[in-house]
């Protein structure tokens, strides 16, 4: 029978925007006896008599049941020899498990019924000495609901929490007060963005946690500094997290506080596979300690593909997380000195590791330093303005008002061979009047979600205007243009005026660099092998095997001019010539330009 079955019934009895707004996700059995095991299990009750215990977001006490179980047997094999060191009656085994909860168990979460079902599960615990499920019913088709498990198996009037005196509180773990440190620090921070936090609460954790904390952060950032401050000096934090604080911008005061703080002791990176029951989360186990602990080397052990792993896969890509650290089929095993780990965390082997660093020690520019770059538009409201080309309202539109419009689906590597959708320019629009038939069929059925728009309420905009249509000239210039989420490095030259969706990015050369650098050289080189290697090693992992292309890395790239460059323009136009005539077959080209930007990185071994 599946451990933890309260709280897996529990959260997922919970509606989505609920496990949304608080971050609850249910963490795998295999990953809470891995964290407690590799902490708990490794206790000395002997020479640490009382070890403290804290879960800071304990929700339904899966990290905190499985460590008191785990204590309890660790108490009981050494209750001898603890009487007779200690003279403490306390440590007999019949008391043990009443001083656990009195002493070493620790809890809180904002979530008044899960702090309840984690007291009634560790009284269930202390009364039978182990936590049992019920036995399974085979001849049940269905599993049982949430509410008929509380009512038959954690009933109150069998599991009174008063019985004991424990340390679980209602209370907000990044509040509270606690007066003792600790030796071990687990669980499964909320995972929570910047748009669902309140306006005060957002300010509460801008001020105390202002050094890991910013704009567009996630609130599992704040935990990490919550349990450095709480963990003792010989303390070990075992969390398991989203894995994007490892490379995203918005994580580098995090890194940075780690590395003047913390020393990371291993980290388990799933990648882009998905490891908790819900869409679009990936996930890393990490073990660190307090700045001076003795640590040099950080051990990490991470999925060699980031290629996506569905949910049902999952369980044997984490049945044993502890044979992930001998799995050479699917996890690599990298070794790194933890004063790599600052603001910029690269972690590559050796060999992507010297790629890397090849490239940033070229003679060249950073992109932004050749290149401006800027969004597509934001529309407020898409439906409004965006039209597919075989609307039939278009015939009744002012040419001069419809743009050609890429989305991110659009574009493939070195072009975009067709785009299906138009947007209404209503930027250039004087009077309402002017454009009746526009206003009637397009834009009125939305006038009070366009109205409400932040600029509109501001009087910046007009409420039938696009919320950020850029200037013109932005689009209506040659320039190369990149998905901002994509699996694959995705360049393509724009040489028709086409203007894109909020979801593409681009970039275009400022003029002191247009003789030097050609679009179809700066595509070629960004769409090769190489240099998808090379965005990849220190790009933002997201789930599904999906990388962020934000302008903040993205033109960090650094652009060099070898001595390959004028085939490497060659083979790269005739690469847009033939995958404009889709019969043309374009494998050889990207091969030999992928051997040429080689050749220019590695001129020394060839």
């Amino acid at each position: 029978m599946e451990k933890f079955k309260a709280a897996r019934l529990y959260e997922n009895n919970l509606d989505i925007e609920k496990r949304k707004r608080y971050g609850i996700y249910y963490t795998p059995v295999e990953m809470v006896e891995y964290i407690v095991d590799n902490t708990v299990g490794k206790l000395d009750v002997l020479k640490n008599p009382c070890p403290k215990i804290l879960d800071s977001s304990c929700g339904c006490g899966n990290f905190l049941v499985y460590a008191f179980e785990k204590l309890i047997k660790i108490f009981e094999e050494k209750s001898e020899e603890l009487v007779e060191k200690y003279g403490d009656e306390s440590f007999k085994k019949e008391n043990i498990p009443r001083y656990i909860l009195k002493n070493c168990i620790y809890g809180t979460d904002t979530d008044k019924e899960a702090v309840e079902i984690t007291k009634r599960l560790l009284t269930k615990v202390a009364i039978l000495g182990k936590y049992e499920e019920p036995i399974a019913n085979d001849d049940l088709e269905e599993e049982e609901s949430w509410d008929e498990y509380k009512a038959t198996y954690l009933n109150e009037d069998n599991w009174n929490t008063s019985l004991f005196k424990m340390n679980i509180y209602n209370q907000d773990g990044l509040k509270i007060n606690w007066k003792t440190k600790f030796d071990i620090i687990i669980g499964n921070p909320p995972y929570v963005g910047h748009k669902l936090l309140t306006k005060e609460y957002k300010q509460f954790i801008m001020t105390k946690y202002r050094e890991v904390y910013r704009d567009k952060s996630d609130l599992y950032f704040c935990f990490y500094k919550n349990s450095l401050e709480l963990l003792k000096d010989d303390g070990v934090i075992h969390l398991i997290t989203p894995r994007y604080f490892l490379e995203s911008i918005s994580a580098e005061l995090l890194r940075n506080y780690l590395e003047k703080n913390a020393e990371i002791e291993e980290i388990i990176d799933f990648l882009g596979a998905e490891v908790f029951d819900c869409v679009g989360i990936s996930a890393c186990i990490i073990r660190m300690r307090k700045k001076g602990y003795g640590i040099s080397t950080t051990n990490i052990y991470r999925k060699k593909s980031d290629k996506y792993v569905y949910v049902n896969d999952r369980k044997n890509l984490v049945e044993s997380v502890e044979e992930i650290k001998n799995n050479t089929k699917d996890f690599e095993s990298i070794k790194i000195s933890t004063s790599r780990l600052q603001s910029d965390w690269i972690i590559a082997n050796e060999k992507d590791m010297e790629l890397y660093l090849r490239i940033e020690k070229m003679q060249g520019y950073r992109l932004y330093e050749i290149a401006e770059s800027s969004q597509g538009v934001i529309t407020g409201c898409d439906k409004a303005f965006i039209l597919k080309n075989n609307d039939n309202r278009l015939k009744n539109i002012t040419p001069k008002l419809l743009k050609d419009l890429a989305k991110s689906r659009d574009i493939e590597k070195y072009v975009i061979p067709k785009v299906n959708h138009k947007m209404i320019y209503s930027n250039d629009i004087k009077c309402e009047d002017d454009e009746k038939y526009i206003f009637e069929n397009c834009i009125n059925p939305y006038k009070e979600k366009l109205e409400n728009r932040r600029e509109c309420l501001k009087c910046i905009r007009k409420w039938y205007e696009l919320q950020w249509g850029r200037e013109k000239s932005v689009f209506e210039r040659t320039k190369v243009m990149y998905p901002y989420k994509s699996r694959e490095n995705k360049f393509a030259v724009d040489y028709d005026n086409l203007y894109s969706s909020a979801d593409v990015y681009s970039f275009y050369l400022k003029d002191e660099y247009k003789e030097e650098f050609s679009y179809e050289y700066i595509v070629a080189l960004l769409n090769s092998s190489i240099y998808d290697k090379y965005y990849k090693i220190n790009a933002k992992k997201m789930s599904r095997g999906i990388y962020d292309y934000y302008p903040n890395k993205v033109m960090k790239m650094k652009i060099f001019k070898g001595d390959n460059y004028e085939k490497i323009e060659e083979y790269s136009k005739k690469i847009m010539e033939k995958k404009l005539n889709i019969s043309d077959n374009i494998d050889k080209l990207i091969q030999k330009i992928d051997l040429l930007v080689e050749e220019d990185i590695f001129k020394d071994k060839f």
